[in-house]
């Protein structure tokens, strides 16, 4: 890994690291840093990872660098790909920071978002910092839909008693990295990088379960970018993941936290996701080998699960999620008809 170093401020004078994993996105990286740059306060650094971009990503990024050589940015270059979950662990390896803020480089950002969340740091100084985002359409532009989180209240310093963030994360699907600051010791501590993908379904919540404080600021500050190559929306190996993912948290909710609501709910998604995923392979066009290759992935992720899908309708019941139970029966059925 080759590192191009910066203007930047010595380590122990920085205390907030954004952390932005960079991979073919140079039609994007403008359109965020024109906003993320200007208006950058002090004691904050930008470390970039470029995965071994085959676009001009890194160019971009240099282009800003000098053009910003009183700005505190670091750039971190890749030898091979490596995909967003390792990235995410080279980001967070780098920083020393107190608290990091993952963005991703595909999306806007507000242009004084780091200075109010740098306001809420430094006054509360709570474990995490949670805010509102939208969701838009790449080529159009439209705002599909405005995310206001269910937190209350807000723009106060809350204190978590009996796994409420977790519970949050879990049943409002409120998992993302990057509408939350985090203290760096928390992810460091208990984030897990061995999933390839879908690596904010598997540790995020996991991660807010051990915040003792947090602070809801109910702004907008992350506008989210849906595009058809973005590693969501377009099928491959990677997409089998979010089985895994899924699983992964059920465990971890049933073992550690305890919640048998959020355990049935996260095996309910981990079932309709397999479903789903086979529905897509059988009506996509690609190539044969590439589908049989990510259906054998899926079928290995699902047989994982710890609950057949009629002990998971059983669990749904007996936690009150009546309309879910039938939801997977429903699609189990319909599954089974259709031979997967």
């Amino acid at each position: 890994m080759e590192g191009i170093n910066g203007n930047c401020a010595d380590e122990n004078e920085v205390d907030l690291s954004i952390l932005i994993p960079v991979y073919n996105v140079e039609s994007y990286l403008s359109e965020l840093l024109d906003t993320l740059l200007p208006d950058l306060p002090a004691l904050t650094e930008i470390i970039f990872y470029d995965d071994f971009s085959s676009d001009d990503s890194l160019a971009v990024i240099r282009k800003y660098q000098q053009s910003y050589p009183d700005i505190n940015i670091r750039v971190l270059c890749g030898q091979k790909n490596l995909g967003i979950t390792r990235v995410r662990q080279c980001l967070l390896k780098a920083s020393y920071a107190e608290y990091i803020w993952f963005i991703d480089s595909d999306d806007r950002v507000e242009r004084q978002a780091v200075e109010q969340i740098r306001a809420i740091l430094n006054q509360h100084h709570p474990d995490v910092v949670l805010f509102d985002y939208d969701v838009f359409v790449d080529d159009t532009g439209k705002v599909k839909h405005h995310e206001h989180l269910s937190i209350a209240p807000a723009n106060t310093l809350l204190h978590q008693r009996s796994g409420e963030l977790y519970r949050f994360a879990i049943m409002d699907g409120k998992h993302y990295f990057w509408n939350k600051v985090f203290r760096r010791t928390l992810v460091t501590d208990k984030c897990h990088f061995t999933i390839p993908a879908y690596e904010d379904i598997a540790n995020t919540p996991t991660i807010l379960n051990q915040c003792q404080t947090y602070f809801y600021y109910p702004h907008t500050l992350v506008h989210y970018r849906i595009w058809p190559n973005s590693i969501v929306q377009k099928i491959s190996l990677k997409q089998a993941y979010g089985i895994e993912a899924y699983l992964t948290q059920a465990i971890y909710a049933d073992a550690v936290v305890g919640d048998r609501k959020c355990c049935a709910y996260l095996l309910y998604k981990a079932h309709l996701y397999y479903f789903r995923l086979c529905r897509k392979l059988a009506r996509i066009n690609l190539p044969e080998k590439e589908k049989e290759a990510i259906l054998l992935l899926a079928k290995q992720q699902y047989a994982e699960k710890p609950l057949s899908t009629c002990a998971t309708i059983l669990l749904l019941l007996r936690t009150g999620m009546w309309g879910k139970a039938f939801k997977l029966g429903l699609k189990s059925g319909l599954a089974s008809l259709s031979g997967k």
